[in-house]
């Protein structure tokens, strides 16, 4: 709302962070009570006063720079639904920023355009980041580097852009270790409704702290 003059309305809210109208209608109205100034209604459309502007943000110029070619990145090497969030994000970082701010973020010249050189894969992205989230179980249909198809059942923990091509880290039940999937040779990806738990030996942090990882960084 506060990116926009015109009145809003839920349904735009809605399809914009991919919830319910129902969702916006109570939200909105738990902002009207907790004294964000908002007027409008259900089915016309709402307004946030102007004057009414969230605590700024104190960072410094690289800080800007670096959530920028971010933001670019995710947009051009990830899908459509992970560029339209990374859009948004920019969108709502940009109305808590100082005017001082919001000058030198519009100023960054900074670009991440998507290269020839990507690998296409055919996998359900934000299917993967889901079951990652989530903790279910994937049932892969895989190509080694020769060609030669296997199923595995897996229990996905993160992904990784080793460009030009997308990892999918992996406890792999098959071989009974941590594997790497390149989603490019995955035939199919089924997300299963069995969900896993985690071990001391099947973890993220266990398979990181092994290459001298800290927190997704190396030490």
């Amino acid at each position: 709302m506060q990116s926009h003059r015109m009145a809003v309305t839920a349904a735009r809210i809605a399809d914009e962070f991919n919830v319910s109208v129902r969702t916006i209608y109570r939200d909105i109205q738990d902002l009207i009570i907790s004294g964000v100034p908002i007027t409008g209604e259900a089915g016309v459309g709402y307004l946030i006063d102007k004057s009414h502007t969230l605590p700024p943000m104190a960072l410094e110029v690289g800080e800007l720079e670096t959530l920028m070619l971010g933001a670019a990145m995710v947009s051009s090497y990830t899908d459509e639904t992970m560029a339209k969030s990374a859009r948004s994000l920019v969108r709502k970082f940009k109305n808590a920023l100082s005017e001082k701010d919001r000058m030198i973020f519009a100023g960054t010249a900074l670009f991440a355009p998507r290269s020839n050189a990507l690998i296409p894969w055919h996998v359900d992205f934000s299917m993967l980041r889901e079951a990652i989230r989530n903790k279910h179980k994937l049932q892969l249909e895989y190509g080694d580097k020769d060609g030669m198809l296997s199923k595995r059942t897996v229990w996905p923990l993160s992904l990784s852009f080793w460009g030009p091509s997308w990892l999918l880290l992996a406890w792999c039940e098959l071989r009974n270790d941590h594997r790497h999937f390149r989603l490019d040779r995955m035939q199919s990806a089924v997300q299963l409704d069995t969900k896993f738990t985690e071990t001391p030996e099947t973890s993220l942090a266990h398979f990181l702290n092994s290459l001298g990882f800290k927190d997704g960084l190396r030490d």
